[in-house]
């Protein structure tokens, strides 16, 4: 199975008003998602700064249906704005182990920050695990690897693939793909509320132990 992992395509960008700021940071997990130039003028002018977990549910065109902000870290307007700059860009179609194109639902986050002492938390940011498990060990004997799973969620939101974003984290996500019972996808639907199969990204944190 597949994800969409960067941008189609960049919608227009919208003539912004002219307001002195110092250049800001835009640091997003999907390159291109949100970029330094679409970091509001305003927001800089006052000194907002970032980290928005957002959610972003993408349909089978690549056009995103849907994005809410998950947790925020620093000014929630701003995490918002994220929202609105990431919901304007179209993606590459998620597509299932044969071709075909699939709704997506991607939870990921977008630092926006000025460079300085008092960023430095959200600059530090990184997206949180949705689960934790236990392994029986983990590769140069380290206490704990995060793992982003790309996962087909079916009609009645059951898993029924699971496998690694990464080919190089494929042994530790088959091992944590056996344990599908710690996830709780959401039955997902469309427009006319029909329930309907879709793909998602979750980042799982294996920790080295009995598992």
């Amino acid at each position: 199975m597949a994800h969409f992992l960067a941008l189609a395509a960049t919608a227009a960008a919208a003539a912004l008003p002219t307001v002195s700021a110092p250049a800001g940071i835009a640091d997003a997990d999907i390159p291109g998602m949100v970029t330094a130039q679409e970091y509001p003028p305003e927001a800089r002018a006052a000194g907002k700064s970032t980290a928005a977990t957002i959610e972003i549910r993408v349909d089978t065109t690549g056009r995103p249906q849907d994005c809410r902000v998950v947790a925020a870290l620093g000014d929630a307007r701003l995490a918002r704005d994220v929202c609105r700059i990431a919901a304007k860009k179209r993606y590459n179609p998620a597509r299932l182990r044969d071709g075909t194109p699939a709704f997506a639902v991607v939870t990921t986050m977008v630092r926006l920050y000025l460079p300085g002492p008092a960023t430095q938390e959200i600059a530090a940011a990184r997206l949180q695990p949705a689960a934790e498990v236990k392994v029986a060990t983990l590769r140069g004997n380290a206490a704990s690897a995060d793992v982003m799973l790309v996962t087909a969620v079916d009609v009645a939101g059951r898993i029924v693939e699971c496998g690694p974003k990464l080919e190089d984290q494929r042994d530790l996500a088959e091992a944590i793909c056996t344990r599908t019972d710690l996830f709780h996808p959401p039955v997902v639907t469309d427009a006319k509320g029909v329930a309907m199969p879709y793909i998602a990204e979750t980042l799982v944190r294996a920790w080295a132990g009995q598992g």
